[in-house]
């Protein structure tokens, strides 16, 4: 919108328009479809001072750039559990289909008793998926209506929230980090992630975060400044889970 604004505000400056009618049509009310972008660049194409050439190009860029910056919303709309529980598990899967899913039966001979600790695993590495959505908590609304682009969670300090941490259980955790326009990328051990010394404790279990236990469940809120030691693009994920994997 900002590249849409500042070529109409060119049109403003340096076209022959009405000063009176320009105004009256900013300060009109505006409803979808009739915005007010929309309505003073049908003025312009009426005086002659945009083109239909130019104006269709404006369209299709603008379009364009909107599907870039909100190409991931759709996730804001998904329900809780299913993006929680299986959504960035598929999604890894899918960006790297040597990962294998982990049930009973995939992993019947090397683990036996498992009852669903971790989510994936490849080489002997368990490896944990999760992912947090960033959107704004100061304001009303819907997940979606508050969905940060990137830019804007890093702005706003935003802090990801991993939770149902069970450090004892898996090797390697991979952490995704939601925004509207971006998904970023984090993975770390689960030594680690304990030497953060963020891992908090879990509301519902009485033992959570509790040093020395068998099975112990923790939660954490970071920045991204606070994780920018664990941050890796898409395309080296595999590699880092293997190569932090294999030092354990």
């Amino acid at each position: 919108m900002k590249e849409l604004k500042n070529r109409i505000d060119f049109l403003i400056q340096n076209s022959n328009g009405d000063k009176h009618i320009i105004e009256a049509i900013k300060n009109d009310k505006s409803v979808a479809p009739f915005s007010t972008e929309n309505r003073l660049l049908a003025y312009f194409l009426s005086l002659g001072e945009l083109s239909f050439d130019s104006y269709s190009k404006l369209c299709q860029e603008y379009y364009e750039r909107s599907q870039k910056s909100n190409q991931y919303l759709y996730l804001f709309d998904m329900a809780p559990r299913t993006f929680g529980q299986t959504w960035g598990e598929q999604h890894i899967k899918k960006l790297f289909p040597e990962f294998i899913k982990a049930t009973k039966e995939n992993l019947a001979t090397r683990y036996p008793n498992f009852d669903g600790e971790f989510d994936l695993w490849i080489d002997g590495i368990r490896v944990e998926v999760k992912a947090c959505r960033a959107n704004s908590t100061t304001t009303k609304g819907s997940l979606s209506s508050r969905a940060y682009t990137h830019d804007e969670a890093v702005a706003a300090n935003f802090k990801y929230h991993y939770q149902q941490l069970k450090p004892s259980c898996c090797d390697v955790f991979i952490w995704i980090g939601v925004c509207k326009d971006a998904l970023i990328y984090w993975v770390l051990t689960s030594e680690e992630l304990q030497q953060t010394g963020k891992l908090g404790s879990q509301h519902r279990n009485e033992n959570t975060g509790v040093e020395g236990a068998e099975v112990f469940e923790g939660q954490v809120f970071m920045t991204e400044e606070e994780l920018k030691h664990f941050l890796f693009s898409e395309d080296e994920i595999l590699v880092k889970v293997k190569e932090k994997g294999n030092k354990k």
